[in-house]
């Protein structure tokens, strides 16, 4: 007697699914080519998901239910770990380069996802930050710069194939950022900024960003008159 095959899970989709967009980015994913590497019938995913678009939401919401939240060993301020959880979700999204168009347009919204966002909550509260209606907006606001930080730097840029040709394994971010400052002291008035200090760093800008949200932007205050 011939065995049954074994039954496909809404997992093995899941993590089908999420190889295909980390090798080739959303737009290349099809039901089709879903169901070539599952080894199945192209049908097989549309018994967990009723189509793409349901199937992206649900990588977006496996990417935050799966988050692991940084321990708050040796922190004692919230702000400290809301800047130290911005870079864990950064360092995850790069390792899935693919996800991050994904994440981007996707709010969340399943049980598992909102529970590690409440988690994520409970510690900045349990580490003095207010219980204060602004917090929520503030948290998303963390959340969206550090998102677009990761498209920026680490997403293949619209209209290309894939991740290839947004940077290979021998394409380092220094040689990159050199040759940006190179152009950019060319500019007259750009040329100034980098004569006074000023380099292109994606992960200093990425700092910066979120260190301005939180504790304000460190420029310097006019002489007083």
């Amino acid at each position: 007697m011939t065995p049954r095959p074994e039954r496909i899970s809404r997992t093995d989709v899941l993590s089908a699914a999420l190889e295909l967009v980390d090798a080739n980015g959303i737009d290349q994913l099809t039901m089709r080519r879903l169901g070539t590497a599952l080894g199945a019938d192209p049908m097989t995913a549309y018994r967990h998901f009723r189509g793409k678009a349901d199937l992206a939401a649900a990588l977006a919401d496996e990417f935050w239910a799966t988050l692991s939240l940084p321990t708050t060993s040796g922190i004692s301020d919230w702000r400290t770990y809301a800047l130290t959880l911005m870079r864990t979700i950064r360092t995850e999204l790069a390792a899935h380069s693919g996800l991050i168009p994904i994440v981007a347009t996707h709010p969340i919204t399943s049980p598992a996802a909102l529970a590690v966002a409440d988690d994520a909550i409970g510690v900045l509260l349990e580490l003095g930050a207010p219980v204060d209606p602004t917090l929520g907006d503030l948290v998303n606001v963390l959340v969206m710069l550090t998102v677009a930080s990761a498209m920026g730097e680490f997403s293949a840029p619209a209209g290309s194939e894939g991740e290839s040709e947004n940077q290979s394994d021998d394409d380092s971010h220094p040689e990159r950022e050199d040759a940006e400052a190179a152009m950019l002291a060319r500019l007259p008035h750009l040329g100034r900024i980098i004569a006074a200090g000023w380099q292109p760093s994606a992960e200093r800008q990425f700092e910066a960003g979120i260190g301005a949200v939180l504790y304000g932007w460190p420029l310097p205050h006019p002489p007083a008159s």
